[in-house]
């Protein structure tokens, strides 16, 4: 924490800041370790390190963040956390703060307030070893749940069915809550990249794509898997493996050094080959940690180049109205000659 803080301070410094009030829940975990981070306000100076919250959680706090300077006050905004900023000079505050919040601060600062983007999420970015082993233990996790699920899923059985099925089995094997509403759709439901899980039965012959994730300890998992149900057919299978093959493809290309937006441009032009680009409709990866999609982003439009240490995920998905759709995704962790792969469940088609 001591090293986060410091690296923090040498940003403010660079931006010729004073200070930072910092917001988002994952940014006050990550900087303080206090997990009320929704009631919470930290205020970060050259000299301190004060977190705000109020009765409810300052014994929590205190034994969370012992190296704090603890004020007990109702977030998100209160006098003592206005006064402090107003005595420390040039303050940035994240942009994810409410209006409302930012009104008010802004109407003690005045212009010595500044909006900030994405200083932290920058410093998270880079994963330290602890952290890289706790996103290996919630894949892990993800890939039994997977293998469970193999001779779980039955035809007849309602896609919302198989959902609950990966929500039991993430918090029976460790994790603390899903990384988002798992994804199970069937047949030509497939076709929704984001499609929500319903009352249709699965049939022979479905596909059926699983998109999930667990947190553990505070770090998202996620992958995802398209099985076919009972049988696959010619079709299925054919575009399965021109998909598996331009996933693969893209995973081999992650190292250190490469920038995101290539990365992206050439799984699609894998794609190309085949004539399945026009099918994939959404960005390459995105970077996971303490949420689910955070920097950096793989796709286009992105300026990030991969570091060691990033951890991203690498979804190429091909959507066919009418007639359904595939998606695998790994997550990985990269490296200078290579990558880490941490979602190892088997990507071959599986027919159950």
């Amino acid at each position: 924490m001591n090293q986060r803080l410091l690296r923090l301070r040498q940003s403010l410094e660079q931006s010729e800041l004073d200070g930072i009030i910092i917001d988002g829940r994952e940014n006050i975990y990550y900087l303080s370790a206090f997990t009320g981070g929704e009631d919470a306000r930290l205020l970060i100076t050259a000299e301190e390190a004060m977190l705000f919250t109020d009765s409810r959680y300052t014994e929590q706090a205190a034994r969370e963040s012992p190296d704090w300077t603890l004020i007990e006050e109702k977030p998100p905004v209160g006098k003592a956390l206005r006064e402090r900023a107003r005595l420390s000079g040039k303050i940035g505050i994240e942009d994810t703060v409410s209006y409302r919040s930012y009104m008010e601060m802004k109407a003690e600062l005045g212009e010595a307030l500044v909006p900030v983007s994405g200083m932290v999420e920058q410093l998270r970015v880079i994963k330290e070893a602890d952290e890289l082993e706790l996103l290996r233990q919630a894949a892990f996790i993800g890939s039994e749940v997977f293998a469970d699920l193999l001779s779980a899923i039955k035809p007849g059985m309602t896609e919302k069915t198989v959902a609950n099925l990966i929500v039991s089995g993430l918090r029976q094997k460790g994790c603390d809550k899903e990384s988002f509403d798992p994804i199970a759709v069937s047949g030509i439901n497939a076709a929704l990249p984001h499609g929500v899980p319903g009352e249709r039965n699965l049939q022979k012959g479905d596909m059926l794509t699983l998109d999930f994730g667990g947190f553990y300890r505070g770090y998202a998992s996620d992958m995802t898997r398209t099985v076919a149900i009972g049988v696959a057919d010619q079709r299925l299978r054919d575009l399965y493996n021109k998909l598996l093959d331009a996933q693969q493809y893209g995973v081999e290309l992650v190292r250190a050094g490469v920038s995101c937006a290539d990365l992206d441009r050439q799984v699609r032009q894998r794609l190309a080959r085949y004539d399945l680009d026009k099918y994939f409709a959404h960005g390459t990866g995105h970077g996971i940690g303490l949420e689910i999609h955070e920097m950096p982003n793989v796709s286009s439009r992105s300026q990030w180049v991969l570091q060691e240490n990033m951890v991203i995920t690498v979804e190429p998905g091909v959507y066919i109205p009418g007639w359904g759709g595939i998606r695998i995704e790994d997550s990985v962790i990269v490296k200078n000659h290579g990558c880490e792969i941490i979602t190892n469940s088997p990507k071959q088609l599986i027919v159950i």
